[in-house]
């Protein structure tokens, strides 16, 4: 069955036009989406249709499902990545920044990453400098990763390897299980009535798996996402402050000053922040007010340092997961 196109072949370098409308209806429909309130890679359901939204959100539905539709048709929402949880397959997550010889050659960097055995993902930022996550063995050395990198044509740098393990489910998944976690990975949008269909299982069944699947974290849907198609300055902000306490007092005047964020939530599949730290979203209104954005963190007590990127894109390497998938014992032949 063919995969959807990826994102690298599919982004053109300018898209445009660029995402009309709200930008706070936006982000309460990402607040929505995310269970948590929070940024959590393994933390999207996207089946949470707009009837649902709308009802939390106190809006008509009309207002969601064309919001939800604007986000696919100008290229904010690339697609849906459907990952197995690693730790099924004795994996870990390992996170690398990587930087650039040349920052207008980095696509073909991009593309380079995604030939390193277990690349999951990247997220490109304005500049020199890429984020990208592998899965890998838990007990293998990461510096392994990190040098196989640094060996990539057009990488000058590769900062020390950062991760852990990921907690395992408390059930592991059955053979029909991992069927239905195939046809979930080609057909992420389509209903479970599809997805019934292409698995050939009931509609019952589909809907009872699928949540067990979901609750116990043995599948993520993980949305990506091409920033391009907003017009302002979408900015990854990371702060240290001097301790826990000041941490605390700085988010709440954060929230305050620049409400248009949503911040990153402590979880054990995303980079790792201290007690110490906060890494948020935010939307800038515009590309002059960013360096206003830093000031203003830098200027607040117990901030002790800041660093802040434009975010550009994340591109999926779907072949990562694919390849451990195929090679559990007893896995059936993905459906067709």
């Amino acid at each position: 069955m063919k995969r959807e196109p990826s994102p690298r072949a599919t982004m053109p370098d300018d898209p445009d036009p660029t995402l009309p409308g709200d930008r706070e209806l936006d982000l309460a429909i990402l607040r929505v989406m995310y269970p948590s309130g929070h940024i959590e890679p393994a933390g999207i359901d996207p089946r949470l249709n707009a009837t649902r939204i709308a009802r939390r959100l106190r809006v008509g539905r009309g207002v969601i499902a064309q919001r939800l539709r604007a986000w696919s048709q100008f290229g904010f929402l690339v697609q849906y990545d459907v990952w197995p949880n690693p730790a099924l397959f004795g994996q870990a997550v390992v996170w690398l920044e990587i930087r650039a010889a040349d920052r207008l050659q980095k696509e073909a960097v991009l593309e380079r990453i995604g030939l390193v055995p277990g690349a999951v993902m990247a997220l490109d930022v304005a500049g020199e400098w890429i984020a990208a996550t592998f899965v890998r063995p838990a007990d293998e050395e990461p510096r392994r990763l990190a040098d196989l990198v640094r060996n990539l044509s057009g990488v000058a740098e590769v900062g020390p390897p950062s991760g852990g393990k990921v907690p395992v489910p408390d059930r592991l998944p059955t053979p029909l299980d991992l069927r239905i976690l195939r046809v979930l990975r080609r057909h992420p949008r389509e209903s479970l009535a599809t997805i019934a269909r292409l698995a050939r299982v009931s509609t019952r069944t589909i809907t009872t798996r699928y949540h067990r699947l979901i609750e116990d974290r043995a599948a993520w849907f993980v949305p990506i996402y091409d920033f391009r198609a907003l017009a302002e300055p979408v900015l990854s902000v990371n702060v240290r402050c001097a301790s826990a306490a000041d941490r605390e007092r700085f988010a709440r005047s954060l929230y305050r000053a620049h409400p248009r964020l949503l911040e990153f939530l402590r979880s054990p599949v995303s980079p790792q922040l201290t007690e110490d730290r906060l890494g948020c979203v935010i939307i800038a209104r515009s590309s002059a007010r960013v360096e206003g954005i830093e000031r203003w963190i830098r200027r607040q007590p117990g901030v002790e340092d800041c660093e802040l990127v434009a975010m550009i894109r994340q591109v999926a390497y779907p072949e990562t997961f694919d390849r451990l998938m195929a090679s559990m014992p007893g896995s059936p032949p993905t459906p067709s």
